[in-house]
């Protein structure tokens, strides 16, 4: 095993102005070191012992800013790693209990162990702050001076000096195959400074920075915009999700240690981004539903994860629910009953998770053992499978590190055999040619892949675009005959009460009407109820008449020209504010005890008129006669 360092803050704190303490635990090929140290004993330490990994539980415990930082690792040699611990897959104690360490969290010493050890399992994230670039800059080491009549002499032999060293530098990259840019900036006799920005990472690159009496070389690392955290191995995160389907669904997610992950509910929440929430957080070893029935949603998604499913015998209870989900905040009934779900699935298999953890030795995942045994798989196999995969992947580490050494005393051969960098400039130039021309080609088919790219998310973009406009237009007709339904449900009750249904004309048109006879036809001794009647005209008003309709509703005012051919053939033309009607889209009902009474009086009404009208003719008749 390499040398790994544990360190947790002991007292003090680099915020304030008490002096910070560390406890530091050193692992080095087996054995244990304990230490008390300050500060700067602790980089003086990390810059002697040149450790593998310096593992904490919070980077801020031991640098104050990331410029802090920054300083740091640029005075560190180039193999030492900085890992915080803590992060997505848990806190210090989580963590440690899930690998098998005893830990007093009350205790700086154990919590320094317990960092060295989770970080030489492989836990934690590497602290980065430098980009996988190199900035090389080669200027003089001193001033020219006010001048002089030796002056420019004196600066044609510096600047020449800074140009030798530059190219030897440069020639030193492109035999080694590293890919750079440079820039120089012109001076007497030779060039005054030389950058070279090479695409390789600080520790890779054979040169190192230094002085000689006329020119100094400063090799530096390019720091990125935010300090980022890499995991240093691909543990995974696996968790236990309760899943609450229906028009709101919600999904609970909790480790396996009964730890609440997240939660969370949508109103029609598709399959595909609960998918998505689930996996952000882990992988998923039992889908439980609170019901003895899966749900079909709660299948399919266990199906998805390839994870075991957990129903109870019987529905969960309502007030079992609020006993497994007291002292959690959630945000509605749904969340509950998910997150329910969860937790009555992780009590299931409690008493098995003690077992395991029991057994379990320092430095094999306990969660990974745990979601094997609930697949099935005995636990002895999951344990002895563990110690295997440990063992071949320290054993690749050391085979990589050997390979790594060759290569580089490889390079220093080869180094020290070159001289005369003059005389091979001819052979320089054409491999830099060659090296442009390969560049050249990169740039284009990068900016080929690009420029692909973008037109296939903004096809995807118009595609959602459409689909979101087709979505909207199928529920408001959706919600259109949801209302229809409720309308005619209400119909059909009413006609059970004696309501009667009548026959609806939308406008008093010839194209209407023969919609109306195709669809439902209009029968003698039918009711017609014409919504616009202010169209219409003497013929339709006739055609209507001609099919023995008992009575016309109207709603807007009637042409006097079809008034008269209603009134002609003794069809009765009722208001619709003089009866009461219930209409929909393309239906209507109508009270009928109120409608016959206003039936019978437009009838004898009808019927005085033309009683008066023809003893107005003949009055009119017995007059002319007279005369």
């Amino acid at each position: 095993m390499s040398v790994v360092f544990g360190v947790d803050i002991l007292k003090g704190s680099v915020h304030g102005k008490i002096k910070p303490r560390y406890a530091v635990v050193v692992l080095d090929n087996g054995r244990e070191f304990e230490k008390i140290v300050s500060r700067n004993k602790l980089f003086r330490m990390i810059r002697e012992k040149r450790p593998e990994i310096v593992a904490v539980d919070n980077v801020y415990e031991v640098f104050k800013s990331k410029e802090d930082l920054i300083i740091f690792l640029r005075n560190t040699p180039p193999n030492v790693r900085l890992v915080q611990v803590s992060g997505k897959f848990g806190s210090l104690p989580k963590l440690a209990r899930r690998f098998g360490l005893r830990m007093n969290i009350r205790n700086p010493i154990d919590e320094a162990k317990a960092c060295a050890y989770l970080a030489s399992f492989g836990i934690g994230y590497e602290v980065s702050v430098f980009t996988d670039k190199t900035k090389i800059t080669v200027t003089r080491n001193r001033s020219l001076g006010k001048g002089g009549w030796r002056q420019k002499k004196y600066g044609r032999r510096i600047h020449n000096e800074v140009r030798r060293i530059y190219r030897e530098i440069r020639y030193k990259l492109s035999a080694l195959g590293f890919d750079f840019v440079e820039e120089t900036r012109k001076g007497f006799g030779g060039i005054s400074k030389g950058i070279l920005l090479v695409n390789a990472a600080k520790k890779d690159i054979p040169i190192n920075s230094f002085k000689t009496k006329d020119v100094q070389v400063k090799v530096e690392a390019i720091e990125k915009e935010k300090v980022e955290l890499i995991p240093i191995s691909r543990t995974q995160r696996y968790t236990i999700v309760g899943v609450d389907p229906g028009a709101t669904t919600a999904v609970a997610v909790i480790d396996l240690s009964g730890n609440l992950i997240d939660v969370s509910s949508k109103k029609s929440w598709k399959i595909s981004d609960v998918i998505g929430f689930i996996s952000s957080l882990g992988k998923p070893v039992v889908v439980a539903t609170d019901k003895s029935t899966p749900p079909e949603f709660v299948q399919k998604i266990r199906a998805l994860f390839n994870a075991v499913l957990y129903s109870p015998k019987d529905d969960i209870s309502v007030d079992k629910k609020k006993t497994l989900t007291a002292g959690y905040k959630l945000l509605n009934d749904h969340e509950r009953d998910a997150l329910a779900a969860a937790l009555d699935a992780f009590n299931s298999y409690k008493s098995k998770f003690r077992n395991i953890e029991k057994r379990v030795p320092i430095g094999v995942d306990s969660d990974r053992i745990k979601a094997e045994a609930i697949s099935g798989t005995p636990l002895r196999l999951s344990i002895i499978e563990e110690k295997e995969e440990r063992v071949d992947k320290k054993q690749q580490i050391l085979e990589i590190t050997k390979e790594d050494i060759e290569r580089r005393d490889k390079i220093i051969r080869e180094l020290k055999e070159e001289n005369e960098i003059l005389k091979r400039q001819i052979s320089e130039l054409k491999s830099e040619i060659e090296r442009l021309k390969n560049k050249i080609v990169s740039i284009a088919s990068e900016e080929h892949e690009r420029i692909r790219r973008d037109n296939y998310v903004k096809n995807l973009e118009k595609e959602i675009f459409e689909l979101n406009k087709l979505l909207r237009s199928k529920e408001e007709e959706l919600a259109k005959l949801k209302k229809e339904i409720l309308l005619l449900r209400r119909m059909r009750y009413l006609e059970l009460k004696g309501w009667k249904a009548v026959k609806l004309l939308k406008k008093f048109s010839k194209e209407e009407l023969e919609r109306v006879e195709k669809e439902i036809g209009i029968n003698p001794g039918d009711i017609v109820y014409i919504v616009d009647s202010s169209g219409g005209s003497k013929s339709l008003a006739d055609s209507l008449c001609k099919k023995g309709i008992r009575a016309v509703i109207y709603r807007s005012e009637m042409s006097h020209l079809a008034a008269e051919i209603f009134d002609e053939y003794g069809v009765p033309r009722i208001n619709v504010d003089e009866i009461e009607i219930l209409a929909g889209e393309d239906f209507a009902v109508i009270n009928l005890d109120k409608f016959n009474r206003i039936y019978r009086e437009k009838l004898n009404d009808m019927r005085k008129s033309k009683v008066e009208l023809v003893e107005k003719i003949v009055e009119e008749y017995r007059k002319t006669r007279m005369i």
